[in-house]
């Protein structure tokens, strides 16, 4: 079918850009006007809210289609959104999305549901779980006519996804792939008819996808040649999608190469899909619309078809699932399921993708009371915050459960690695699995919250050589100083990187934010300024309390001091220099220090 698509009209709905093209039989208009008519429009729109929109707002401008596309991609592992900035703030799951393909279900409309692919983003036993619940809940609780494999998907072992595939697959497959073969499990092409209209789609995995997919039982080709066997296939079909999981410049390449496809939904771009689609004309005229699914499974994006007065029409929402869509009950029933699956693996033993590791270091977590000995105020501000009101780490694992601005505390999730990582002491943050003495089951209780110990290293060598201190034993200076510092963490260096592997850009967006840093480190703050550091360990020394070798610390805290009075560090850094050249010297060079910094 040939549409002539023309920016016909523009509606900012809050969920996204509505706009519609209209065909007028096989006369193709200046691809120019579509730009000049949208470009003020589309302007004004980049900068509009959705918050004071509701369910209900979803398309109300709309008229009944003859079906609509259903367009979703792009998952990643979020079966559900995740993060530190509350519900209320975040974006996509499986349980938003069902709510707005139900509504449109509920109005009567003809939907045809459609998934780019990538459900997962690693490997192991976890993401096969989560790919299987994803496909029950795609396939057994939504109808999906349509679900792409992306290439993570396909790094899964391909025995493990072909069963999954097969136990989820009650009769015409939805599993779809035009260059890939997964042990005969997919289709090449699906035909789907609805609102009295053949609608033909089919998929491609991008050409820069290929080398990655290295497994026996997967055959692949190049798009190209996948598509030319399938495009007859669909010849005789009204409406004409081709899904690509590939970058946008192979989407637009494809586009142009195959003028056959009216929608072509790519799984290309970096953020959020554009508010609307960008059009593509082929050499021979014809237009396709490609539409993004952004990243994440935070969006949905809706493509109506209707048709008046002898005329096609065709009109896109890019769909934001924000809390304002209410969980749906089918889903929740899946996700239980899934974290349920979860927790009986942990506590039978059987979770292969739990194998307790050595820490780096080569030392042991001992928990955050075992600091409290000897950093009782960092300690108090850990559990009780800078404020008093509640130390936002030291509630991390019952925030799993607890969270009372969580509206999900219907399920655990204590024994979901990929959210304990974060929320538990001695966990690798970013692989999700524990090191040997992390935390390992709720009686754990040393090792709940977001402990010390998760910033500053297993604290066993500290710990040890501070009780020999302090039975009044004789110990090594250098070694005490050595195990003092292999804990010290500054202040720049929890900015730059150490908070970062669980306030990353997935969980923990705003925490990226310029000067974010600052709110965030005042709900925490917690021991001396480097000055004020550096003043009592030179006086210390100066009085003979402790010995000169601590002086060796001061290296530590230069790049905090930096921060905090950068008109000191020339100072600093001089005495630091003296005492390497003359470290007999010590006491006159101290004193020296001390004398110059309080003038």
């Amino acid at each position: 079918m040939k549409f002539a698509w023309i920016a016909g009209r523009f509606l900012l709905a809050g969920l996204g850009l509505l706009f519609a093209f209209v065909s007028i039989g096989s006369k193709q208009p200046d691809a120019g006007l579509f730009a000049s008519k949208s470009a003020n429009r589309l302007d004004a729109s980049e900068n509009s809210s959705t918050d004071d929109k509701t369910a209900e707002d979803l398309v109300k401008d709309w008229d009944k289609p003859k079906f609509v596309l259903f367009i979703s991609g792009r998952q990643h592992g979020y079966i559900e959104p995740c993060g530190c900035i509350t519900l209320a703030r975040q974006k996509g799951g499986l349980m938003r999305r069902h709510a707005v393909q139900k509504m449109l279900q509920a109005r009567g409309w003809d939907v045809v549901s459609i998934d780019a692919g990538n459900q997962v983003r690693r490997f192991g036993q976890q993401p096969l779980i989560k790919i299987r619940k994803t496909y029950e809940a795609l396939c057994d609780q939504m109808g999906y006519e349509f679900i792409g494999l992306g290439p993570d998907d396909l790094k899964l072992p391909a025995i493990d996804l072909a069963q999954t595939i097969a136990n989820v697959d009650n009769g015409a497959s939805p599993f779809t792939c035009a260059n890939v073969n997964l042990l005969g499990m997919t289709n090449d092409h699906l035909v789907v008819e609805k609102g009295g209209k053949r609608i033909g789609i089919t998929m491609v995995l991008g050409d820069e996808h290929l080398d990655s997919i290295k497994q026996e039982h997967v055959e692949t080709q190049l798009a190209t040649a996948g598509l030319k066997k399938v495009i007859p296939k669909i010849a005789d079909c009204d409406f004409k999608v081709l899904v690509a999981f590939a970058d946008l410049e192979s989407s637009r390449k494809l586009a142009n190469q195959f003028p056959e496809f009216d929608v072509l939904v790519t799984a290309g771009g970096a953020g959020d899909p554009t508010l609307r689609p960008e059009i593509v004309t082929a050499a021979n005229g014809h237009k396709t619309a490609i539409v993004q699914v952004g990243v994440k499974g935070m969006h949905v994006g809706l493509i109506g078809y209707f048709e008046k007065d002898g005329k096609s029409l065709i009109e896109y929402e890019r769909v934001e699932l924000t809390d304002r869509f209410k969980d749906s009950d089918d889903i929740k029933t899946v996700f239980k399921s899934y974290q349920d699956e979860l927790k009986t693996l942990w506590e039978t033993g059987n979770f292969k993708d739990i194998v307790e590791r050595d820490h780096p270091s080569g030392n042991q977590f001992v928990g955050s009371s075992a600091c409290a000995d000897c950093h009782e105020e960092e300690y108090a501000i850990w559990e009780d915050g800078a404020e008093g009101d509640g130390g936002p780490h030291e509630e991390a694992t019952r925030d799993l459960a607890q969270n009372p601005n969580d509206d999900r505390v219907w399920v655990q999730r204590h024994f979901d690695p990929e959210c304990v990582s974060c929320h538990v002491t001695g966990w690798n943050p970013q692989n999700f699995y524990p090191y040997k003495t992390g935390y390992s089951k709720l009686a754990d209780e040393d090792l709940h919250g977001n402990g010390c110990e998760n910033c500053h290293g297993p604290g066993s060598a500290h710990v040890a050589m501070e009780d020999l201190v302090a039975k009044g034993q004789a110990v090594d200076p250098n070694e005490r100083v050595r195990k003092i510092r292999e804990m010290y963490l500054s202040v720049s260096e929890a900015k730059l990187n150490s908070c970062k592997e669980c306030h990353d850009l997935d969980n923990s967006p705003d925490f990226l934010k310029e000067g974010a840093f600052a709110d965030y480190w005042s709900q925490v703050q917690h021991g001396r300024t480097a000055m004020d550091k550096i003043n009592g360990l030179l006086k210390s020394v100066s009085k003979g309390k402790r010995p000169v070798e601590e002086l060796g610390l001061i290296e530590d805290w230069t790049a905090d001091l930096a921060d905090q009075a950068p008109d000191k560090v020339a100072e600093v850094e001089a005495m630091l220099n003296a005492l390497s050249k003359n470290p007999d010297n010590a006491s006159e060079i101290v004193n020296q220090t001390l004398n110059r910094l309080g003038k």
